[in-house]
């Protein structure tokens, strides 16, 4: 599904969102399309869609420089794992202690005990909870090819978030919002949409009794 929507410091760009949970298949690659960036024109990065389940609250940031409310999020470490990074930039720009959030969540990912990678787009029934990332945006600039993966977490909103955890230059005021408020806060389409499929997946969790212990 193509949808135009509102970035960081640019006006509108088009990306593909794919949303399982509102299709009824999940497309593998854009047959004919090859995008080829080489190491000095690309950058990884991490984020988190980190929830306190048990009172319904997301974790967003401000960005004190911009007004922009935004998912914690940033720059891969070299040796970093992905999720690892995800969990650092969200302790890093909040001061809270995610870890990662199990969701039994659609995914083209393939198990360790299984090769059979068709049986990753039979649909949800029968999917078991994992930690793969959730969704992943990509942002071109005349600087780089940025390529974000975003992760599901958990963090408990009543926690006293640790001080002076935040990079220098980068002045960010974290704050607790309600699943349905996360919506109205956030900047930016792509980072509610994520925010959204993450929301909707612990809501389904609730419905089947999938929701792991936390």
């Amino acid at each position: 599904m193509q949808v135009k929507v509102k970035i960081e410091g640019q006006a509108f760009y088009s990306a593909s969102l794919l949303i399982p949970s509102r299709l009824p298949t999940i497309p593998s690659a854009m047959p004919g399309i090859c995008s080829l960036h080489l190491s000095p024109s690309f950058v990884l990065s991490s984020g988190t869609v980190t929830l306190d389940v048990n009172r319904r609250k997301v974790l967003l940031i401000r960005c004190c420089n911009s007004s922009e409310t935004l998912l914690p999020k940033g720059r891969k470490n070299k040796g970093e794992t992905l999720d690892a990074a995800a969990l650092r930039e969200t302790y890093e720009e909040t001061g809270y202690r995610a870890t990662l959030l199990p969701l039994a969540m659609a995914t083209l990912a393939t198990s360790e005990q299984s090769t059979d990678r068709r049986a990753a787009s039979d649909g949800d029934d029968g999917l078991s909870p994992h930690t793969e990332a959730v969704a992943v945006t990509q942002r071109s600039s005349h600087r780089a090819h940025k390529i974000i993966f975003w992760f599901a977490a958990t963090a408990e909103s009543l926690a006293m978030p640790d001080a002076d955890t935040q990079q220098e230059g980068e002045n960010f005021q974290a704050s607790w919002v309600s699943f349905e408020e996360s919506q109205e806060k956030l900047t930016f389409d792509d980072d509610k949409a994520v925010a959204q499929y993450v929301i909707d997946a612990v809501a389904s969790a609730h419905r089947h009794s999938t929701l792991p212990t936390i």
